[in-house]
This record gives structure tokens, sequence and C-alpha cells, in this order.
């Protein structure tokens, strides 16, 4: 097997794993077995081995001494670090992107909104696709930005909690605010309100912050009754 085609078949068994960690098929200290990973997608152990190797440097997963991989277990403490970092990460992206922003773009931005607004108002709400067009519109400003290094780190910290954004979206209250946040990020935009644009994105961040601090709280109090 040659080493293109390896790279590329470890690439889709990254981007299978990903999507299996993000919905919670894979839940936090689950252990990723190889031999399930290659009768599943009909590969062999090589490029598995080297998507987990790629899983493990994101944060995704975390290898244990003669025990092998699992996806990693995130507390509070890990939570508060990630979004601190995302805090600043996003709020840079939007000041350097200010002056980028082409016509294009801001019309791109536009039309990701107007398709939050229905995402929001279908019934129920469609959170799965809300969530994406959430990721396109900060890359879009990060995209924009121009700093590849920036962009990756944001890209690999956001990575590591995607797992929770969906269950902090479906709480109703969260979603309308995250949408609001959004509009009044694009309106700081168009005005020509740079700080007002950038102190937007952080809050919107930190907002999520609370939101998946409280989650996790809940998560992790003992519950009355049952066996």
């Amino acid at each position: 097997m040659s080493m293109i085609k390896v790279e590329s078949i470890a690439d889709g068994v990254k981007k299978y794993l990903e999507q299996r960690i993000f919905t919670g098929k894979l839940k936090p200290g689950q252990q990723i077995k190889e031999q399930e990973v290659a009768e599943s997608l009909g590969v062999s152990r090589p490029p598995i081995r080297e998507a987990l190797k790629i899983l493990e440097a994101e944060g995704l997963i975390t290898r244990r001494p003669n025990k092998g991989a699992f996806v990693t277990e995130i507390d509070e403490k890990d939570i508060w670090e990630i979004y601190t970092l995302k805090t600043t990460l996003y709020g840079l992206g939007t000041r350097l992107a200010f002056d980028r922003l082409t016509d294009s773009i801001m019309r791109k931005l536009d039309s990701i909104i107007s398709k939050m607004k229905d995402c929001i108002d279908s019934e129920p709400p469609d959170i799965s696709k809300y969530q994406n067009l959430n990721e396109q519109f900060h890359n879009m400003l990060l995209d924009a930005a121009g700093h590849g290094r920036l962009k990756k780190m944001a890209s690999t910290l956001h990575n590591q909690v995607k797992r929770f954004s969906y269950r902090s979206l479906a709480e109703r209250s969260h979603l309308e605010r995250s949408y609001a946040y959004h509009k009044a990020i694009l309106e700081a935009i168009k005005k020509g309100e740079r700080e007002k644009a950038a102190q937007l994105t952080e809050e919107h961040v930190l907002e999520g912050l609370k939101v998946l601090q409280a989650i996790v709280r809940r998560s992790a109090t003992p519950q009355k009754g049952g066996c």
C-alpha cells in the first residue's frame, strides 16, 4: 500500500472517528478498538493507527500505556481552559478579518444569518444544521483574518469541545442568544465598528463557556432515586 493511499484512508478514518466523538456515539473515556474500526470500515490497521495519532495530537483521544486509545475525558477545568483560549483567538480573528472582508464574504455571512433564523424557527429547531452554520460563520472570519496558525489553533480547540456544543444548543434560550450574538456581530461589522464586533465575538464565546459549565455540573451531580 502506497504512503499516499494510507494517508488518504487515514483521513477518512479520522473523519469517521471525529463524527462519532462529536455526536456522542463514542463517549468520553470509551476505548477505541482498532479491530472494531477495521471491521466497520473495511480497512487495514495502518491507516487506523495513523488516524489515531492525528486525533491524539488534536486532543480528541488519549493513549494509555499497554491499554490502547480512549476518547479524551473533559472536565470543567478543561472546558474553562479551552474556552478562555477560544475567546482570545476568536476575538483576535474578528479584529484581523475586519479590513479584509469583501462584498462576497459579507453576502455569504448575511446568507448564514438568514439560514440560522430558519433553523431556529423550524419546529423542532434544526440544531445540527445550526451548529454547522455557526462553524461556517466563524470559519469565514478566521479565514479572512489570513492567520494560518490562529485558524489551526482555534479549530483544534473547537473540536475538543464540539461534542458538547450540540447539547448546549439544545437549550432553547442559549440557541436564541447565540443567534442574537451572530446577528449583532455582523451588524457591528457593517457599521465599521471593529472593536464592538470583536467584543461581541468574545462575549458570545464566553456565553458558550457558561452554558457548558452548567451542563457539566449537572452531569456530575448524582441523581436521586433509580437503581
